[in-house]
């Protein structure tokens, strides 16, 4: 996966011309430089628009009542699909706005969110034929050739991608996005003094784009301007002063300059931010290795903890990737011991949610209904909107009911 950008459905017009001012829903954070752009879709953000369109246009009166059905129906469909990207269902989605395509095969609007959620899914290649056929409904369509350039970039078909995003910077000039996608194409192409000039005008567009202030300054960085570095990272915390990366990045560039003091700032206001940034941490213990020795060790020791907590994750992490497995292959025994293991080792981490659904699981396929009952409501304390545990405890109950009845 090559990049990450915004792309939600931005209030556009017919054109694809961008009203969206100031911040959007939608951020690009500096932890997630180099990423697919498909992680950077917040479904719960992403349809907006299409939400108001889906409510408008019903036939009058007068027209057949069967089409105004048929209307009913896809307007269903794309808000069940809606409401079922907003919960995390990709799945669901992904078949509700299927069946808004077949019942609407031209509506660029169904087309569009199915082409969104194949991409959250990883769904590249049918995401791509998507919205090409978005295309084909509508050329003239900013949005639909920013979408397929998002997924053709997603391919690493950068070239191809380009060209997409070129022509939605053609159709909608005074759209921030566009310009801004198009400022990631080229500086992963390598073409730095063009992709400077595409996050300008993204600027001039919209001057509170905090994702275009982050990426220029990668852009300024890669080519070694650490003091238009450090300006464009500065103007993005102002705008964005949750971003624990960028002040950990910001302390890099301050560093280079030789300005240890404000580094150690920069450093400082990373870890209030995220006292779990071992990388901050780290930097801090060097940055005052000298003036205050006694408390860089105290942080080295502090980062030395966090590490052993990560190898805890990644052996976690092993024996539920292990479990998966032998869940697959039927292995419910082994499945069950290593989910066992895993839940011990992992405490209260935040893997413990998914563990203990998967242990209640594998119970259940192994028929031992009770203990497979018991770690499926722990499982659902925990994380209470995953819908495949609410899911998991309704069959056990009509198998439960099943069996009453037979037994009647």
């Amino acid at each position: 996966m090559f990049f990450s950008a915004t792309k939600g459905l931005v209030n556009q017009n017919a054109r694809g011309e961008s009203h969206s001012g100031g911040e959007r829903g939608l951020q690009v954070t500096p932890q997630s430089r180099g990423t697919s752009i498909g992680a950077h879709i917040r479904l719960c953000c992403l349809f907006p628009s299409l939400i108001l369109a889906s409510l408008s246009g019903f036939p009058s009166s007068s027209q057949d009542t069967r089409q105004q059905n048929a209307e009913l129906s896809f307007n269903g469909e794309l808000q069940k699909g809606i409401a079922l990207a907003q919960k995390g269902d990709l799945k669901g989605a992904e078949e509700a706005f299927e069946e808004a395509v077949v019942l609407q095969p031209r509506d660029p609007r169904a087309l569009t969110a199915l082409g969104q959620v194949q991409e959250q899914s990883g769904k590249l290649s049918e995401s791509i034929e998507t919205f090409s056929r978005v295309i084909e409904l509508d050329p003239l369509s900013a949005e639909a050739h920013e979408n397929l350039a998002i997924a053709l970039g997603d391919r690493t078909d950068l070239a191809a991608a380009l060209k997409e995003s070129s022509m939605a910077t053609r159709l909608a000039p005074r759209a921030a996005n566009a310009h801004f996608l198009r400022g990631r194409l080229l500086n992963d192409l390598g073409e730095h003094e063009a992709a400077r000039d595409e996050f300008r005008k993204a600027l001039d567009i919209d001057p509170k784009y905090s994702e275009a202030l982050y990426y220029w300054s990668a852009v300024e960085g890669d080519e070694g301007n650490t003091v238009t570095q450090g300006n464009l990272l500065k103007r993005y915390l102002i705008l964005r002063p949750d971003q624990a990366a960028a002040f950990n990045q910001l302390g890099h560039v301050l560093e280079q300059e030789h300005r240890e003091s404000e580094a150690v700032v920069a450093w400082r206001r990373a870890i209030a931010l995220n006292p779990q940034y071992s990388e901050a941490i780290y930097s801090l213990a060097r940055g005052l290795s000298r003036t205050d020795p006694v408390q860089s060790k105290q942080l080295m020791e502090r980062v030395q903890g966090l590490e052993h907590d990560q190898q805890t994750i990644d052996r976690v992490n092993l024996l539920g990737n292990q479990a998966n497995a032998k869940m697959y292959e039927a292995n419910y025994k082994g499945a069950i011991d290593d989910l066992t293991n895993a839940i011990g080792l992992c405490g209260r981490c935040g893997l413990l949610g998914a563990l203990e659904k998967n242990l209640g699981l594998a119970y259940c396929h192994a028929g031992q209904l009770d203990s497979g009952e018991r770690e499926l409501k722990i499982a659902e304390t925990l994380i209470p909107d995953d819908p495949s545990v609410s899911a998991a405890l309704q069959t056990l109950e009509q198998q439960r009911r099943r069996a009453l009845g037979n037994s009647q």
